[in-house]
């Protein structure tokens, strides 16, 4: 098979009464859904026709912006059975930043929910299969175009922006399609299996749940948002349809209970190191992969199969296809440096911007005979071949004179026992640690265990303990959300009228007594959407009342919690 729709075709003739999406509201047939991947792509190219004279084609960049639904993921698999790529682009995104997307993509067309508003001009935005006021075919037939190659761009996902301005990252059918045929391969993912749609489509790892799951003919499952950032919601979900396999983050599983989780028997994550805690919790009763990979190479480069009894998370080794080179500043093999990726799944590097490109994918004939994209990961190969991350090279530091991996202190720190640890420099030149502690374990302890693994330039001056590392959208740490040294007291913290509210929110946010009032905010106190899904489970087990995240979001003051819970 060429492309993804080739393949996609061969599932919706093979089992057509199978079904394909399921969520709470409604469940889609692959057949059903080919028939509106048809209409869709239909009306894509009688809106080309109309305004460009031709069909919509592989040099087409198409952009899609609304919430989870079934059409969304019709909408996708339309856009790429014209030849054209899919560009998601975040509702809840700043306007400039959609406007960067969809200027750099060039994008005439975004399929969008109805009302949407975007911020550039000359673009069309349209409901799905409104495009062109086109009609459902009466004929209902599913025979949709698959018109793309394996060299043509499936996606462009633009990266979170931590060193820069956002970069679109984009990915040929070729890589998704070796993604997918290691996926059924190593995870066994089968028909009868129920996959957890969990990521929003903006972040890269929507593709390692979204394409596996139907080109596998499984069936893709669809929480609802409020569902998705509620631990208790989530857990019911899967219950609920019974799901097989899913990726969440290691932050998302810091929160959630094992238990509540009986038909999940394959579980993924990464992005990010797991506390050993985590990994014991998760890995004692399913299979528990930790998966590494650079958006700019597919999701997916390397794999580790986790045991409970596992200390620390690594990278493990490569997947098949996937050529894994650790590279000294020489740019020869080492045992540690630089770890450069090659093989089908490197991307065709970054839209509209090729200093970028030239700088991060490179040619080293020495080496290898493809392109090499530099991940900018130190990384260390152990006896076994397994790769251990060590750090980034763009979080150096220096410290009194000496070199500083800020990442491999908060390695340290895991691994001595902290469940949570982000390490940074301060102004004045120390390293400063944010530690989520357990009960039975002390500062006093842990400054004894870390002066038996670190160099003492390496060891924090400073340690700061709080309940829940803040995090970004895309689940990793934000740092520029870290509370300083002595938090700010809000004003009128002497009217206490939501006391029982006010105390939990003050146990979660890790401020002391009196800090808030009942109209303080929850993000403005420093609230990340982990902490809200803890303070939002900690009511419900506490009082009884389920709270939705939305309703939440709507009205973040304790003065809402307080009227939402029973009183004497």
């Amino acid at each position: 098979m060429t492309n993804v729709m080739h393949r996609l075709s061969e599932i919706v003739r093979r089992q057509p009464r199978a079904a394909a999406l399921i969520s709470d509201a409604q469940t889609v047939s692959y057949q059903d859904l080919g028939v509106r991947i048809a209409e869709i792509a239909r009306s894509i190219d009688i809106w080309f026709l109309t305004h460009l004279g031709r069909e919509a084609g592989s040099s087409d960049a198409i952009g899609i912006c609304m919430g989870k639904s079934t059409d969304l993921y019709a909408s996708i698999l339309a856009i790429l059975a014209t030849g054209a790529s899919y560009v998601p682009v975040d509702p809840l995104l700043p306007a400039q930043l959609q406007a960067h997307i969809l200027e750099t993509c060039r994008c005439r067309l975004v399929l969008a929910a109805p009302d949407t508003r975007l911020p550039v001009s000359g673009v069309c935005v349209a409901p799905p299969g409104e495009a062109a006021d086109s009609h459902p075919s009466q004929s209902a037939a599913w025979a949709f175009p698959c018109r793309a190659t394996g060299q043509d761009r499936c996606y462009t996902i633009f990266t979170s922006g931590s060193t820069g301005r956002p970069k679109g990252v984009q990915i040929r059918h070729d890589g998704v399609l070796h993604l997918v045929e290691w996926m059924l391969r190593e995870i066994a993912l089968k028909e009868s299996h129920r996959v957890l749609q969990y990521s929003t489509i903006n972040f890269d790892a929507s593709v390692l749940d979204i394409f596996p799951a139907l080109l596998a003919g499984a069936t893709l499952c669809i929480p609802r948002d409020d569902q998705r950032l509620s631990a208790t919601g989530l857990a019911e979900f899967c219950a609920r349809h019974r799901i097989h396999q899913a990726f969440l983050p290691p932050a998302m599983l810091s929160v959630l209970d094992p238990q509540q989780f009986p038909t999940l028997e394959t579980l993924l994550t990464g992005g990010e190191a797991c506390s050993p805690a985590v990994i014991q919790a998760w890995a004692a009763e399913r299979r528990f992969y930790n998966l590494y990979g650079p958006t700019e190479c597919t999701v997916l480069v390397a794999f580790k199969r986790m045991e409970a009894c596992q200390a620390r998370t690594n990278i493990g080794q490569a997947i098949d296809g996937a050529r894994l080179h650790v590279l000294d500043e020489q740019m020869q093999p080492a045992v540690r440096g630089e770890l450069h990726v090659a093989g089908p799944m490197v991307s065709q590097g970054y839209m509209g911007d090729s200093l970028a490109t030239t700088r991060k994918f490179v040619l080293c004939p020495e080496v290898d005979e493809g392109r090499l994209y530099k991940t900018g990961d130190i990384v260390e190969r152990d006896a076994c071949g397994d790769l251990h991350f060590l750090g980034r090279l763009d979080r150096q530091v220096k410290v009194r004179g000496f070199r500083v991996e800020l990442e491999e202190v908060e390695g340290v720190l895991v691994q001595s026992g902290c469940l949570q640890a982000a390490v940074r420099l301060s102004p004045d030149g120390q390293l400063v640690a944010y530690v989520v502690l357990p009960p039975q374990i002390g500062l006093d302890a842990l400054r004894q265990q870390l002066a038996q693994h670190l160099s003492d330039y390496k060891v924090p001056q400073c340690f700061i303990p709080i309940q829940q590392l803040p995090l970004k959208a895309s689940g990793k740490v934000d740092f520029d959300a870290l509370p300083a040294t002595t938090p700010r007291l809000a004003a009128g913290a002497s009217s206490r009228p939501c006391e029982p509210i006010l105390s939990l929110w003050e146990e979660i946010l890790d401020l002391p007594q009196g800090s808030l009032d009942a109209h303080s905010d929850f993000q403005e106190a420093g609230g990340t959407s982990i902490k809200a899904i803890r303070l939002l489970s900690a009511i419900e087990e506490r009082f009884g009342v389920r709270i939705r995240f939305s309703e939440f979001l709507d009205n973040p003051t304790p003065h809402f919690l307080y009227n939402a819970i029973p009183h004497p």
